[in-house]
């Protein structure tokens, strides 16, 4: 059974949302397409720091050391690819479309980067996930 047909199936769960949250029928919260699955991975990925994850101490995005960075022309650029480099490793089934950045409208120091995707298998459809660059700032202060 591919992708598709899982995704049309309501029987069929395809993983856990994240951060882990109860669930209805479950103990934990689950997705039901591959595409809601995709944006819960892409967002753990990118908010996880190297060596924080049990088992795969290398898993995670380099996103932490950026948020005290002088923000720069080359600012944007070096996000991009600190995104691009964790996807490619971590996610092969995800292709990055686009990713565009919104400053924002309190302080232009916040960042927020939208990032457009699809999925190798699924060329002719695309999602969009957004990475609120505070959310790195109130995992450090924890």
């Amino acid at each position: 059974m591919g992708a598709r047909e899982k995704d049309l199936n309501p029987d069929i769960y395809i993983g856990l949302k994240l951060p882990l949250t109860q669930g209805g029928s479950s103990i934990f919260a689950q997705t039901k397409t591959t595409f809601e699955q995709a944006k819960h991975n892409i967002r753990n990925l990118l908010l996880t720091i190297p060596g924080e994850r049990l088992g795969q101490p290398e898993f995670g995005s380099e996103l932490h050391e950026l948020i005290f960075e002088q923000m720069d022309e080359n600012f944007e650029d070096i996000i991009e690819a600190s995104i691009s480099n964790a996807i490619k490793t971590w996610l092969p089934y995800i292709n990055i479309i686009n990713i565009n950045f919104e400053y924002g409208k309190v302080s232009e120091n916040q960042i927020n980067v939208n990032i457009d995707f699809g999925l190798t298998f699924e060329p002719d459809r695309f999602e969009s996930v957004k990475i609120d660059m505070n959310q790195f700032e109130s995992q450090l202060k924890q």
